[in-house]
């Protein structure tokens, strides 16, 4: 009989899925959201995609699955919820940090130069003739 299942094994496991679209794994993306280990060796993996409309949907659900069975599971439920909604937010710091998320734009200091003095009133005729 193998091992029994381990939520944070399989965690480590699920680094090796890909999402294919960002080429940055599930779990670092913080796509996944929980692991159980049920009686009998099952799995289910809660998780949500990047967008509801991602088209490697399927395929990410996929290799999941195939993971998550060469770590020993006689079956394996993937529930897909879109409560909460991925954001960058919930990547992991160092993948936020090596993607340049997150981090404060530099604020530029621009020293500008003084305004020139103002222009000398230019006198009209009338002034120029009556005074003024």
């Amino acid at each position: 009989m193998s091992d029994p299942l381990q939520p944070d094994r399989l965690r480590e496991a699920l680094k090796q899925v890909i999402d294919p679209e960002i080429f940055e794994n599930i779990v670092d993306l913080g796509l996944v959201y929980g692991i159980e280990v049920l009686p009998d060796q099952q799995a289910r993996v809660t998780m949500t995609l990047t967008t509801p409309h991602c088209p490697m949907g399927p395929e990410i659900i996929e290799n999941v699955q195939k993971v998550i069975a060469a770590e020993g599971a006689a079956s394996v439920d993937v529930h897909i919820v879109w409560e909460p909604m991925w954001t960058p937010e919930m990547m992991t710091p160092e993948l936020k940090a090596q993607l340049g998320i997150g981090e404060e734009e530099p604020q530029l200091e621009i020293e500008l130069p003084p305004p020139p003095p103002p222009l000398k009133k230019k006198k009209g005729l009338l002034s120029r003739i009556f005074g003024g």
